[in-house]
Protein backbone atom coordinates (compact mmCIF):
# COMPACT_ATOMS: atom_id res chain seq x y z
CA UNK A 1 0.00 0.00 0.00
CA UNK A 2 2.80 2.40 0.88
CA UNK A 3 4.52 1.73 -2.44
CA UNK A 4 1.33 2.24 -4.42
CA UNK A 5 0.60 5.51 -2.60
CA UNK A 6 4.21 6.63 -2.98
CA UNK A 7 4.36 5.82 -6.68
CA UNK A 8 0.90 6.95 -7.73
CA UNK A 9 -0.91 8.74 -4.89
CA UNK A 10 0.11 12.29 -5.84
CA UNK A 11 -0.82 11.80 -9.48
CA UNK A 12 -4.21 10.28 -8.65
CA UNK A 13 -4.96 13.03 -6.15
CA UNK A 14 -4.01 15.75 -8.64
CA UNK A 15 -6.22 14.16 -11.26
CA UNK A 16 -9.17 13.89 -8.84
CA UNK A 17 -8.67 17.44 -7.60
CA UNK A 18 -9.09 18.69 -11.15
CA UNK A 19 -12.44 16.95 -11.44
CA UNK A 20 -14.15 17.57 -8.11
CA UNK A 21 -15.20 20.92 -6.69
CA UNK A 22 -14.21 20.02 -3.14
CA UNK A 23 -10.72 19.01 -1.98
CA UNK A 24 -12.20 16.44 0.42
CA UNK A 25 -14.07 14.79 -2.43
CA UNK A 26 -10.83 14.50 -4.37
CA UNK A 27 -9.05 13.06 -1.32
CA UNK A 28 -11.84 10.51 -0.89
CA UNK A 29 -11.65 9.43 -4.53
CA UNK A 30 -7.85 9.20 -4.36
CA UNK A 31 -7.98 7.16 -1.15
CA UNK A 32 -10.68 4.82 -2.45
CA UNK A 33 -8.72 4.37 -5.67
CA UNK A 34 -5.59 3.38 -3.77
CA UNK A 35 -7.53 0.96 -1.55
CA UNK A 36 -9.16 -0.67 -4.60
CA UNK A 37 -5.78 -0.92 -6.36
CA UNK A 38 -4.21 -2.47 -3.27
CA UNK A 39 -7.04 -5.00 -2.82
CA UNK A 40 -7.10 -5.97 -6.49
CA UNK A 41 -3.41 -5.75 -7.32
CA UNK A 42 -3.42 -9.46 -8.13
CA UNK A 43 -5.54 -8.53 -11.20
CA UNK A 44 -2.91 -6.15 -12.59
CA UNK A 45 -1.33 -7.55 -15.76
CA UNK A 46 1.90 -5.78 -16.83
CA UNK A 47 1.44 -7.17 -20.34
CA UNK A 48 -1.69 -5.00 -20.75
CA UNK A 49 -0.04 -1.72 -19.75
CA UNK A 50 1.72 0.20 -17.01
CA UNK A 51 0.68 0.05 -13.39
CA UNK A 52 -0.12 3.78 -13.49
CA UNK A 53 -2.51 3.32 -16.42
CA UNK A 54 -4.21 0.49 -14.59
CA UNK A 55 -4.56 2.64 -11.44
CA UNK A 56 -5.97 5.56 -13.43
CA UNK A 57 -8.56 3.19 -14.86
CA UNK A 58 -9.56 2.41 -11.29
CA UNK A 59 -9.58 6.15 -10.51
CA UNK A 60 -11.95 6.88 -13.40
CA UNK A 61 -14.29 4.12 -12.26
CA UNK A 62 -14.14 5.34 -8.65
CA UNK A 63 -14.90 8.93 -9.69
CA UNK A 64 -17.81 7.76 -11.83
CA UNK A 65 -19.15 5.64 -8.97
CA UNK A 66 -19.04 8.64 -6.64
CA UNK A 67 -20.77 10.79 -9.20
CA UNK A 68 -23.49 8.20 -9.91
CA UNK A 69 -24.28 7.93 -6.24
CA UNK A 70 -25.18 11.59 -6.46
CA UNK A 71 -22.98 12.52 -3.53
CA UNK A 72 -20.43 14.45 -5.55
CA UNK A 73 -20.41 17.11 -8.22
CA UNK A 74 -17.93 16.35 -10.99
CA UNK A 75 -16.28 19.21 -12.82
CA UNK A 76 -15.09 17.91 -16.16
CA UNK A 77 -11.82 19.43 -17.32
CA UNK A 78 -9.22 18.32 -19.84
CA UNK A 79 -6.35 16.27 -18.40
CA UNK A 80 -3.92 19.08 -19.25
CA UNK A 81 -5.64 21.31 -16.68
CA UNK A 82 -5.58 18.74 -13.88
CA UNK A 83 -3.15 19.79 -11.18
CA UNK A 84 -3.15 20.12 -7.45
CA UNK A 85 -1.21 20.01 -4.26
CA UNK A 86 0.34 16.61 -3.69
CA UNK A 87 -0.98 14.53 -0.83
CA UNK A 88 1.82 13.21 1.40
CA UNK A 89 2.30 9.48 1.91
CA UNK A 90 1.27 9.53 5.57
CA UNK A 91 -1.98 11.39 4.84
CA UNK A 92 -2.80 9.01 1.98
CA UNK A 93 -2.11 6.00 4.19
CA UNK A 94 -4.33 7.41 6.97
CA UNK A 95 -7.20 8.07 4.59
CA UNK A 96 -6.84 4.58 3.10
CA UNK A 97 -6.76 3.00 6.57
CA UNK A 98 -9.82 4.99 7.64
CA UNK A 99 -11.67 3.78 4.55
CA UNK A 100 -10.81 0.15 5.27
CA UNK A 101 -11.84 0.49 8.93
CA UNK A 102 -15.11 2.19 7.95
CA UNK A 103 -15.91 -0.66 5.56
CA UNK A 104 -14.98 -3.28 8.17
CA UNK A 105 -17.24 -1.57 10.71
CA UNK A 106 -20.19 -2.17 8.40
CA UNK A 107 -19.78 -5.89 9.09
CA UNK A 108 -20.11 -5.41 12.86
CA UNK A 109 -23.59 -5.61 14.39
CA UNK A 110 -25.40 -2.30 14.85
CA UNK A 111 -25.29 -2.47 18.66
CA UNK A 112 -21.56 -3.21 18.72
CA UNK A 113 -20.80 -0.63 16.01
CA UNK A 114 -22.72 2.05 17.91
CA UNK A 115 -20.67 1.44 21.07
CA UNK A 116 -17.38 1.43 19.15
CA UNK A 117 -18.18 4.64 17.29
CA UNK A 118 -19.24 6.45 20.47
CA UNK A 119 -16.11 5.32 22.32
CA UNK A 120 -13.43 5.62 19.65
CA UNK A 121 -14.75 8.37 17.41
CA UNK A 122 -16.99 10.20 19.88
CA UNK A 123 -14.47 10.02 22.73
CA UNK A 124 -17.12 9.01 25.26
CA UNK A 125 -16.38 7.00 28.39
CA UNK A 126 -18.16 3.76 29.24
CA UNK A 127 -20.43 5.56 31.70
CA UNK A 128 -21.26 8.28 29.15
CA UNK A 129 -22.10 5.65 26.52
CA UNK A 130 -24.26 3.76 29.04
CA UNK A 131 -26.13 6.95 29.86
CA UNK A 132 -26.62 7.92 26.23
CA UNK A 133 -27.84 4.46 25.18
CA UNK A 134 -29.76 3.87 28.45
CA UNK A 135 -28.05 0.52 29.06
CA UNK A 136 -25.90 -0.80 31.94
CA UNK A 137 -22.16 -0.09 31.90
CA UNK A 138 -21.46 -3.82 31.83
CA UNK A 139 -23.42 -4.09 28.59
CA UNK A 140 -21.37 -1.27 27.10
CA UNK A 141 -18.14 -3.02 28.09
CA UNK A 142 -19.40 -6.27 26.59
CA UNK A 143 -20.43 -4.57 23.34
CA UNK A 144 -17.06 -2.86 23.08
CA UNK A 145 -15.17 -6.09 23.74
CA UNK A 146 -17.13 -8.26 21.31
CA UNK A 147 -17.46 -5.46 18.78
CA UNK A 148 -13.70 -4.94 18.71
CA UNK A 149 -13.18 -8.70 18.33
CA UNK A 150 -15.54 -8.69 15.37
CA UNK A 151 -13.84 -5.63 13.88
CA UNK A 152 -10.42 -7.24 14.29
CA UNK A 153 -11.66 -10.39 12.53
CA UNK A 154 -13.06 -8.29 9.67
CA UNK A 155 -9.75 -6.45 9.31
CA UNK A 156 -7.79 -9.72 9.40
CA UNK A 157 -10.10 -11.06 6.69
CA UNK A 158 -9.23 -8.03 4.56
CA UNK A 159 -5.52 -8.66 5.11
CA UNK A 160 -5.01 -5.44 7.08
CA UNK A 161 -4.07 -7.17 10.33
CA UNK A 162 -1.96 -10.27 10.61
Amino acid sequence: MRRLCGDHGDAVFGWALGRFEDRRDAEEVAAETMVRAWRNHHQYDPARGSERSWIFGIARTTAADQHRRGRRRLRLVPDSEAAGEPIDDLAAARVAEATVVREALQGVSMAHREAIVLAHYGGLTVSEIAERLAIPEGTVKSRLYYGMRSLRAALEERGVLG
